[in-house]
């Protein structure tokens, strides 16, 4: 993620340095030969792509294995909870204070295995979405290539105003889309 925002910044960055480029030399090129700066939105790509929907698909089935798996063990944690609050004023002070730590103890050891859990989440993540972002990269290149483009921007690196019809995103999805589908390996198989 740093290294993504980091990239978004040097992207940015050299937009910047090119734009004020092209407005000193713009006098000495000529307008028919003037690369265009277009922007595709990354997220919008995967979010609304197939290979996106199947990452997505993927992750969500984990977040419910997940939850169910933690969901006994927090109604039992909110039971003894429960127990506490009620019989809390009849126990005595010793069985009192061996229900809290016992209550303690249960909610640090639901904490452990939630932060475990999300952690297992966004390995598999990187994991899935690796040999995604890497055709996206691949793409994005061969139609900026393809098309004669001088720069593809993120659109979402930071950008303040982005003409729509500089947007490329909705061809960049529809080519990941064609290419996983030619490919034969949407991205549950990746896992």
């Amino acid at each position: 993620m740093k290294q993504m925002r980091f990239r978004n910044l040097v992207v940015f960055s050299v937009a910047v340095l090119l734009l004020g480029t092209i407005g000193l030399v713009k006098h000495a090129v000529a307008a028919e030969n003037a690369k265009q700066i277009v922007s595709v939105n990354i997220q919008e790509v995967l979010l609304s792509s197939e290979a996106g929907q199947e990452v997505k698909k993927v992750l969500e089935g984990k977040v419910g294995e997940f939850q169910t798996k933690f969901q006994k063990e927090q109604e039992e944690v909110d039971a003894l909870r429960t127990e506490i609050e009620t019989k809390g004023t009849v126990w005595s002070k010793e069985v009192k204070e061996e229900k809290e730590r016992e209550y303690q103890k249960r909610v640090r050891e639901m904490q452990l295995k939630s932060e475990d859990a999300q952690f297992e989440l966004q390995q598999l993540e990187k994991q899935i979405m690796s040999p995604v972002l890497n055709e996206l990269q691949k793409i994005i290149k061969e139609v900026g290539e393809k098309n004669g483009y001088a720069m593809i921007i993120d659109s979402r690196a930071g950008l303040l105003y982005v003409d729509k019809t500089l947007d490329i995103s909705e061809a960049v999805k529809k080519e990941l889309d064609a290419r996983q589908k030619a490919a034969g390996k949407p991205a549950k198989e990746s896992k």
